[in-house]
């Protein structure tokens, strides 16, 4: 006895999901290479604690506050909005190929450290440029060897900081080493307020000393400092069916906000007055953006002395950015982002085989 496969012509009821299925496959693929990246605009964001901001997606608005999560959804937002992203993708694959071309080692956790002498015979300065309220601040500096020496010696420094209001935040005093170097730290309160710090630090010397000394000795007693405290914002960066957690706070003006899988690439717009120093606090999840990261400021990427690595844990990555103000766009470029394998492959897969199975189901054994 033979037994014969016999492909039949499929009938009607097999035609039906069959169309539908292809058709599933061709707007699954269309979505796949055509998603734009996400797009978000606010307003003002880390200047006033108070102040709300907000994000418009497509045709949906949202805002938000300090305290709150935003959605930002990576898709096709539609409208305008689809139309700007995709001419901005074009850009970030162009910049990432740029920046790869000038990767960077890696950078640095913390700022060269200033050193003293003749023109700067006392220096005061912070670890970084910018805290967020409830922050621990490393103040540090040192006394230039030349002026300890017509002291007769220093021994104390003492250091007050003020809130943008001229209220003191912490008046303390730090003892100065051998080296001519004195270091001190404070915990910001959690409600400080946004905006520019002011630190004020002068050498003690008793009162007889002081009279003996030369006007601009008396000068050189003291020095200054500043540094920026802004209220971070989340944004919830919605990708392949998953929410992640974008913490940005700034002294400038934040606005189109972007995340651009195929380039790897995460970018927004900074602005502020001109002639005025610019700080933005990022911190990104590695399940979203990791690998070799350059940042890049107008296409070119920044130098070093421009950007710390201020935090790099298993799970995010913090990046502190310098810049002088105007309007720049900030590109943060990775080599690796979500998804590694995309929902949309997943689909596609399952869908081919469901094809295949119904082809088999319509195969008849004839005997012969």
């Amino acid at each position: 006895m033979k037994y014969h496969m016999n492909f039949l012509k499929p009938s009607k009821s097999y035609k039906l999901p069959t169309a539908v299925i292809v058709l599933s496959i061709t707007a699954l693929l269309i979505a796949n290479f055509t998603t734009s990246p996400a797009f978000a605009q606010y307003q003002q964001i880390g200047v006033n604690g108070n102040a709300s901001s907000t994000i418009n997606l497509g045709n949906t608005t949202i805002t938000s506050n300090s305290t709150m999560q935003s959605n930002v959804s990576v898709s096709n937002s539609g409208g305008q909005t689809q139309g700007q992203s995709n001419g901005n993708s074009q850009g970030n694959v162009q910049s990432q190929t740029s920046a790869q071309a000038g990767y960077q080692e890696q950078y640095q956790s913390s700022y060269a450290k200033m050193s003293s002498d003749s023109q700067n015979s006392f220096i005061v300065e912070t670890n970084n440029h910018l805290y967020k309220p409830g922050d621990d601040v490393k103040i540090e500096g040192s006394i230039w060897s030349g002026l300890i020496t017509e002291l007769g010696g220093a021994n104390l420094v003492t250091v007050q900081v003020l809130d943008n209001n001229g209220n003191i935040v912490n008046d303390g005093k730090a003892p100065v080493n051998g080296d001519g170097q004195y270091t001190t730290d404070f915990t910001l309160p959690t409600n400080a307020g946004n905006g520019t710090y002011t630190i004020n630090a002068k050498i003690e010397v008793n009162a007889n000393l002081l009279s003996s000394l030369t006007l601009k000795t008396q000068a050189n007693l003291q020095s200054s400092g500043k540094f920026v405290v802004a209220s971070p914002n989340v944004f919830a960066i919605q990708a392949e069916g998953k929410d992640f957690d974008v913490k940005l706070a700034s002294n400038s003006e934040v606005s189109n906000l972007q995340f651009d899988e195929q380039a790897k690439t995460f970018s927004f717009t900074v602005s502020g007055e001109t002639g005025t120093k610019g700080v933005t606090d990022i911190t990104i999840p590695k399940s979203l953006l990791s690998g070799n990261m350059n940042v890049m400021i107008d296409g070119q990427v920044m130098s070093q002395n421009d950007v710390i690595e201020t935090v790099d844990t298993q799970d995010e990555t913090t990046l502190e950015i310098n810049y002088h103000h105007s309007t720049h766009t900030i590109e943060i470029v990775g080599t690796k982002a979500v998804p590694e394998f995309p929902t949309s492959i997943i689909i596609l897969t399952i869908a081919i085989l469901s094809i295949f199975t119904l082809s088999l189901k319509n195969k008849n054994l004839v005997k012969i």
